[in-house]
């Protein structure tokens, strides 16, 4: 039969035991085996639901219109060291809350068959993908691009461990597999998650791990709370792309929202948007450190109305920290994600930079501009080399020297990605060659020029402090490969120029 495991750290088993008395599950069936404690959570007395399109087609039924009533139970098993949570039905919307967040991948790393991976699901924070989920057909090789943080696996099983577990799985916060039991061997059947759950792993996955709470936490809730006030595009709500939990995808459909804080309660919209939270904040003069507290309410036609906090719907990452937040979770990548982004960056070409290039002073057009003097071509502000039928300028790099072309960029850490971002929408303009009127693509190689605001230069790429940087120079350089060009990196120091005025000599 299909099981869907759920690890429940043994701290939190009686908060979850606390949770489901407060939403009505009632204990139906306990029972003791084998060193293992049973209780079976059920639903019982669920409250009927209310179908919006009911209410409106409401003369159309000739008896009382209809009404959803969804049932769901837990199988909770606990020993003296573990507890495992069986789901069924939507209580994996609970059990989320209290579970084990690295359990499914964990067990993926230690019986997923990496050579036929089915479907897999990703965060990345850089770019234009923020999550991602791609299919394969069957026996296709585990591919990591650098800079993923692993969610879901869906695979077949290794071949030692089909007896145990099925011949496929589905991992993410929980693990989804068909063994050959019946009930009865369930006390038997958690020996075995036992067994493989404290064996080595069979390979490594990036992935992001909780943080403790701790003081730190604090300094980034109040970033988040001044990039929600000046609506910057590092944080978006969850549902305006796919939701994780456990194995299952949850999407957004016809939900209707509204939010509240206190006596303070917004109309019902459809769109969940940063700008729309931004107005009930001003609005309501909510102040800063109650914003992530403002509850956002789900109104869904197939679930009772539900509400979480701003904080637990929105996804947020924090460049130069390695940190995300999600599902209300602090998270950090863990270093097999920062070992495989890092290894990647260092294999691009480093270009060698003129001896009198190394530091500059300046602004960037006057050293574009001056780099004729080094038998370079200028082609800053060159609008001529990509035209686009809708005529909306494109300026393609900066600079040509034989066969490679160059995108400068000066400033901090913080601010190069922006080179990445347009040198990535030339490539994307070279490879579909949608709506083009003109090319010139006579290169071979793509260097970006990084011109860092820094104390030391970096002697090699993954020093740069910044990961959103890092990601976005993988992301670049990967487009590069697949369209057969090289992508190479320069990287100079920008200094200040002293500008206190010189003492005349005597």
């Amino acid at each position: 039969m299909k099981l869907n495991i759920f690890k429940i750290p043994k701290d939190k088993v009686n908060d979850l035991k606390d949770k489901f008395e407060s939403l009505g599950l009632k204990n139906i069936n306990s029972s003791e085996e084998k060193g293992w404690k049973g209780d079976f959570y059920f639903s019982k007395d669920i409250d009927p639901i209310q179908i919006p399109w009911a209410e409106t087609y409401k003369d159309f039924f000739n008896e009382d219109k209809p009404e959803n009533r969804i049932y769901f139970c837990a199988y909770i098993w606990e020993n003296e060291k573990y507890c495992f949570a069986l789901s069924y039905g939507k209580s994996h919307f609970y059990l989320r809350q209290f579970c084990d967040h690295d359990f499914g991948i964990h067990i993926a790393k230690r019986i997923a068959n990496q050579k036929d991976i089915r479907q897999k699901s990703s965060k990345k924070f850089a770019g234009k993908k923020k999550k991602e989920i791609k299919s394969y057909t069957k026996n296709s090789q585990l591919d990591i691009e650098s800079g993923e943080s692993i969610d879901y696996l869906q695979s077949s099983i290794s071949k030692d461990f089909i007896e145990n577990f099925g011949k496929s799985g589905k991992f993410g916060s929980s693990s989804l597999l068909s063994p050959l039991v019946e009930k009865e061997a369930l006390p038997e059947f958690l020996e075995s998650i036992i067994k493989v759950y404290e064996s080595p792993e069979l390979f490594k996955l990036p992935r992001t791990i909780i943080l403790d709470t701790s003081p730190i936490t604090v300094g980034y809730e109040n970033k988040l709370a001044e990039e929600i006030i000046a609506s910057k595009d590092s944080t978006d709500f969850t549902s305006n792309s796919h939701e994780l939990i456990g194995i299952d995808f949850i999407f957004s459909g016809q939900e209707k929202y509204k939010f509240s804080l206190d006596s303070f309660t917004s109309a019902e919209f459809e769109e969940l948007t940063i700008d729309r939270l931004n107005t009930f904040i001003s609005t309501n003069s909510i102040p800063k450190e109650q914003i992530l507290s403002i509850r956002v309410h789900i109104i869904k036609e197939d679930a009772k109305p539900f509400s979480k906090t701003v904080k637990e719907s929105i996804d947020y990452i924090i460049d130069d920290q390695n940190v995300l937040l999600t599902q209300g979770k602090w998270m950090k990548f863990n270093e097999d994600y920062m070992d495989q982004l890092n290894e990647y960056i260092d294999s691009i070409d480093l270009d060698e930079v003129e001896n009198d290039l190394l530091e500059i002073t300046g602004i960037e057009g006057d050293f574009n501009k001056s780099l004729k003097e080094h038998g370079y071509s200028d082609a800053d502000k060159n609008f001529s080399i990509i035209k686009v039928k809708a005529g909306t300028l494109v300026e393609a790099w900066d600079s040509k020297k034989g066969e490679t072309v160059y995108a400068v960029k000066f400033g901090t850490a913080q601010k190069l990605g922006y080179v990445c971002d347009q040198a990535n929408n030339t490539l994307e303009l070279i490879g579909k060659k949608a709506n083009t009127k003109k090319i010139d693509i006579d290169f071979k190689n793509y260097c970006i020029w990084l011109v860092i605001q820094n104390k030391n230069l970096p002697k090699k790429i993954s020093e740069i402090n910044s990961i959103i940087l890092k990601q976005k120079i993988e992301s670049w350089a990967r487009k590069c490969f697949e369209l057969g060009i090289s992508p190479k990196i320069k990287m100079s120091k920008l200094v200040k120029e002293n500008k206190k005025a010189k003492i005349p000599s005597p």
